[in-house]
C-alpha cells in the first residue's frame, strides 16, 4: 500500500550543480551493456518506415545517456534501452491497457496498481480497458492537433520508442530469447504497435481517477425490477462513503520537494530544488533514470515513469523541478435518480434520460486453458459509466437511485506536451507559461527552481470546475444542482 511507499521513498536527490554543468554529457565510467555500435549501426527500422541514428552510452551504475539529431532518433534509443532493462514489466502493463490479461493470466487474477494502491481483479481490467480501446477516445485524443493533441516532436518520438522497443525484442529472438524468468517464452511478450504506447499514456493520465474506479465500472449493473427495493442510503453515510473511498486509494499518495530562489540560496545567485518522490520500487509506476539529447534543442536528466520516453522530474542547464500529489480530486461524483420501472433511465433536470449501453468481449482463459468469450455491458451517462463502489466502498445502483462520476482527465492529453516543453524550458518563468497553457498535469503539483535564483511552486492543471460552495449546494440528496 501507499503507505509503506511513503515509508520508502525512491529518491533523494539534490540539483544545484546542474545549473553550471556544462553542455557536453559527461560519461563517467565504461559504457555497459550496450555499446555506441550496438545501436548506431542499427540506424534503419524497414518495419517502421523510418531511419533512426542514435549513440548510446551508460554511465556508471548503468543510466543510459541517449544522444540523437531528432526526437525520433532519441524515442528510438530509449525504446531500446528500455526494453532492454524492463521489458518483462512493461510487457505484463501493455497486456494490461490492450485489455488481455484475461486472456493469459486468467479471469480471477488480481494485480496491484502501485501507483494508487488499488487491487484490481483482472476481468475488471479487461472490461475496464477493452471499453477504452472500443470507444475509440485514445486514438481521438492522439489525433488532435496541438495543444490538445501530441506535438509532431512527440509525436516522432513516440514512433521511435515503439521502434526500438520493438528493436530490442527482435535482437534477442523474440519471447524465447529472453533471459529473465519472468517472461521468457510466455506468449503475452509481444511487439508493440504506437497504439499501444498511447494506451499506456492514457492509463498513467487516469492514474488518480478513473483508474481507482476499474472495479467499480465494471461491476455495475442495472438493477432487477424484481429485486426487492432496500431503503435510499442515508446522505450523510453516502457522502461520507465516497470520500473514505477516494482517501482509502488516494490519502496516502504523497512526495517531498523544495524550490529555494536566491535568497535562501549559499551564494545568493542560483536557485536550488530537494526532490524526493515517494512513487513504487516495483511495477510499471517505477521511474527510470536516462538523459536525453537532441543538440540544439535539448539536454536533459532525470527520471520518466515506464513506457514515456520524456523525462518527468529532473534539470536541464537552466532548471531543476520535481513534483508532489495533488490534494484536488480529479473527479466527480453525482448521485442519479433513477427513472421509476426504468433502471437505465435517470432524471436529468426532471426529464427521462437513457444510459448508453456499451457492450464488450472479453476472452477469457479457463481452468483447463480453453478460451472462452465473455460478453458484458457498462452503462454510460452524459458525465460518465455508473460505478457500484469505490475502492471497496458500496454505492449502489438501485431502482431508486445510482451513481456515476466524470473525469476531468478522461480527455487530457495535454499533458505530454507539457513534459516535452518542460523538458526544453529556461527559467521557472517559461515553466509557469507551459502550466498555464496545456493546464494539462493530470493529478499532481510542480516545483521548479532555476539558475537566475527563481523558485515556482504550482498545483495548475487539469481540476474540475467544482468549487467549495457548490459542493455544499450538491450534497448527496439534495435537489438537482448546475
Amino acid at each position: 500500500k501507499m503507505a509503506d511507499m511513503r515509508r520508502t521513498p525512491l529518491a533523494v536527490a539534490a540539483v544545484v550543480a546542474a545549473f553550471l554543468a556544462p553542455a557536453a554529457i559527461a560519461v563517467a565510467g565504461p559504457n555497459l551493456s550496450v555499446s555506441k555500435a550496438a545501436i548506431a549501426s542499427a540506424n534503419t527500422d524497414k518495419s517502421a518506415g523510418h531511419h533512426y541514428s542514435v549513440t548510446i552510452t551508460r554511465t556508471e551504475g548503468g543510466i543510459p545517456h541517449i544522444t540523437g539529431a531528432s526526437f525520433g532518433d532519441v524515442g528510438y534509443g530509449y525504446g531500446y534501452v528500455f526494453a532492454q532493462d524492463n521489458l518483462c514489466t512493461m510487457a505484463n502493463d501493455y497486456v494490461t491497457v490492450e485489455g488481455r490479461r484475461s486472456r493469459y493470466f486468467g479471469p480471477k487474477g488480481t494485480y496491484q496498481q502501485r501507483g494508487n494502491g488499488v487491487t484490481v481483479n483482472n476481468l475488471d481490467s479487461d472490461i475496464f480497458w477493452t471499453e477504452v480501446r472500443d470507444s475509440g477516445i485514445v486514438t481521438h485524443l492522439a489525433s488532435q492537433a496541438p495543444p490538445l493533441g501530441p506535438t509532431k516532436d512527440l509525436k516522432a518520438g513516440v514512433r521511435g520508442y515503439v521502434a526500438g522497443y520493438n528493436r530490442y525484442l527482435r535482437s534477442v529472438g523474440g519471447a524465447d530469447g529472453v533471459k529473465d524468468p519472468a517472461c521468457h517464452g510466455k506468449p503475452w511478450v509481444q511487439p508493440i504497435t504506437v497504439a499501444d504506447a498511447y494506451l499506456r499514456f492514457y492509463q498513467l493520465v487516469l492514474l488518480a481517477s478513473s483508474d481507482v474506479l476499474i472495479p467499480g465500472i465494471a461491476e455495475a449493473t442495472a438493477p432487477s425490477l424484481t429485486s426487492p427495493v432496500s431503503a435510499a442510503m442515508n446522505v450523510q453515510k453516502t457522502g461520507a462513503l465516497i470520500a473514505e473511498g477516494w482517501h482509502r486509494a488516494m490519502g496516502d499518495l504523497g512526495s517531498n520537494a523544495v524550490a529555494v530562489g536566491k535568497d535562501g540560496t549559499r551564494d545568493h545567485t542560483h536557485g536550488l530544488l530537494l526532490g524526493n518522490p515517494h512513487f513504487p520500487w516495483l511495477g510499471p509506476e517505477r521511474f527510470y533514470d536516462a538523459e536525453i539529447t537532441v543538440p540544439g534543442k535539448v539536454e536533459v536528466s532525470g527520471a520518466s515513469l515506464f513506457g514515456v520516453p520524456l523525462v518527468l522530474i529532473g534539470h536541464n542547464k537552466w532548471i531543476a523541478w520535481s513534483h508532489t500529489v495533488s490534494t484536488a480530486f480529479r473527479f466527480t461524483p453525482y448521485e442519479l435518480t433513477i427513472v421509476p420501472g426504468s433502471p437505465t433511465e435517470y432524471l436529468y433536470n426532471g426529464k427521462p434520460t437513457k444510459m448508453e449501453p456499451r457492450p464488450v468481449s472479453v476472452v477469457v482463459r479457463g481452468a483447463d486453458g480453453k478460451l472462452t468469450t465473455i460478453h458484458h455491458t457498462t452503462w454510460w451517462t452524459r458525465y460518465g459509466p455508473m460505478i457500484n463502489s469505490i475502492e471497496g466502498m458500496p454505492l449502489p445502483w438501485t431502482t431508486l437511485t445510482g451513481f456515476t462520476f466524470r473525469d476531468a482527465n478522461a480527455t487530457n492529453f495535454r499533458i505530454f506536451n507539457h513534459f516535452l516543453a518542460t523538458d526544453e524550458a529556461h527559467s521557472a518563468h517559461q515553466v509557469l507559461h507551459i502550466l498555464k497553457k496545456y493546464e494539462g498535469i493530470p493529478w499532481v503539483n510542480t516545483i521548479v527552481a532555476d539558475k537566475t535564483g527563481h523558485a515556482l511552486y504550482a498545483d495548475i492543471g487539469t481540476i474540475p470546475d467544482v468549487s467549495d460552495a457548490l459542493v455544499r449546494q450538491c450534497k448527496i440528496g439534495r435537489a438537482p444542482c448546475r
